[in-house]
């Protein structure tokens, strides 16, 4: 028994045209996909945020505390909190004329950037100077980038440290 599709139906029924909406369909399943993982990631940062809400954003702090960085050592420096949130004030030792101006990059362990400083001058010590409040940040580590601008204003990597806070 022989089928006869109407006219219309017949430029459908080419394997280029059908090919191609395989192609799609497959697109969009991925897209599907892709959207409903990323929905997932949202809603756990929708409940991290959640849970920050409830504790507080960020807390007045309660003292100040200076760290001296050496990015050159290579060591990890540690900032212990104290269970209340604190001003730490940081002072990253930079003995170098290379660079003019500084840009300071924190980010988590896992590469997830926080925060960038730009334009960072050296004092007369040979240090670059900035401070947070440690109830912006939860215990963990986190790595410091330190970059030089160039007479021509790129950037470049001077060094790097990590920094572990706790106890908050």
């Amino acid at each position: 028994m022989q089928i006869e599709y109407p006219e219309w139906m017949a430029k459908y029924q080419k394997p280029g045209v059908l090919a191609g909406g395989a192609v799609l369909i497959l697109v969009l399943v991925v897209a599907l996909v892709w959207t409903a993982w990323r929905w997932n990631i949202a809603l756990d940062r929708m409940a991290m945020m959640q849970a920050q809400a409830a504790v507080g954003f960020l807390q007045p702090p309660s003292s100040a505390q200076t760290v001296h960085i050496d990015p050159r050592a290579g060591r990890l420096t540690g900032v212990d909190a104290g269970g209340f949130a604190r001003r730490v004030d940081l002072a990253i030792a930079v003995a170098s004329d290379r660079f003019d101006r500084y840009r300071i990059a924190l980010s988590r362990d896992d590469g997830t950037a926080l925060l960038h400083v730009e334009r960072l001058a050296l004092d007369s010590n040979g240090e670059l100077h900035f401070g947070f409040n440690t109830s912006m940040l939860p215990d963990g580590i986190y790595r410091l980038r330190i970059e030089g601008y160039t007479r021509r204003g790129e950037l470049q990597l001077f060094a790097q440290s990590r920094m572990q806070i706790s106890g908050r």
